[in-house]
């Protein structure tokens, strides 16, 4: 397979965030997200028809101006999952969008939370995601706390959102802090001893892990047509990579 080409790991992973779209969902993803914006068109042509999705950057983003309608309407509890990612991420679910290092000085500057950390609070369920299983953006603590994983001290009235879990090339996470991070599927192929490898935090495993579906023919196809389709118009490189 030609490097440029997607890899099977990437699509079991877009398959994989377009599951945690329920029908009738309101579901969003901000910039920079190819992956989350593909699996939430494929989401709503596939197990999920009634649900809303807002994918920035798209003609059918209904926000006006930079962001402040989207943070509202965030703020409002009106979005039930929003998908976030970071430089690092750790075992408790925060992560770091601010610097690597000293945040005084750091070893790498980082471009900034751009709305995660209200977004980590409002929005019923956060997506976690890393197009990149390594253990250098897998750590036990961030250097920086862009947006908090978890928040022990506040109700959820404080704090209505949540972390969920986290999709990667490789498995798939699901968080419920304080205890540790459990390790739902492994996507096809993949082993336990290379995820345990290739991930700085500590997870549980249980004696029987689940294999994460990879996509059915038919939702390959929608992925790979009119999915593809509407990522030319917003994320041109990454759809053509779709080939």
């Amino acid at each position: 397979m030609a490097k440029d080409m997607l890899t099977h790991e990437e699509e079991t992973m877009i398959g994989a965030l377009a599951r945690q779209v329920r029908d009738g969902d309101t579901a969003a993803c901000g910039t920079l997200s190819p992956m989350p914006a593909a699996a939430l068109w494929l989401a709503q042509l596939t197990h999920a028809p009634r649900a809303e999705v807002l994918v920035a950057g798209s003609s059918d983003w209904p926000f006006a101006g930079e962001w402040q309608e989207f943070f509202d309407f965030a703020q409002q509890g009106r979005l039930n999952v929003f998908f976030l990612s970071g430089a690092q991420i750790d075992g408790s679910g925060n992560i770091n969008l601010m610097a690597v290092g000293d945040y005084r000085q750091p070893k790498v500057r980082l471009p900034g939370g751009a709305g995660s950390a209200i977004l980590a609070y409002m929005v019923e369920r956060v997506v976690l995601f890393k197009t990149i299983h390594e253990p250098r953006g897998l750590i036990p603590h961030v250097d920086v706390v862009t947006a908090p994983g978890h928040t022990p001290q506040l109700s959820p009235r404080q704090r209505p959102g949540r972390v969920t879990c986290l999709v990667t090339p490789k498995c798939v996470f699901g968080f419920a802090p304080p205890d540790p991070p459990v390790l739902e599927s492994l996507h096809p192929g993949v082993t336990l001893e290379e995820v345990r490898q290739l991930t700085g935090f500590e997870f549980q495993a249980p004696p029987e892990i689940a294999t994460t579906p990879a996509l059915t023919p038919e939702a390959r196809a929608l992925l790979y047509g009119p999915v593809k389709e509407k990522l030319a118009r917003v994320y041109p490189q990454f759809a053509a990579r779709l080939s």
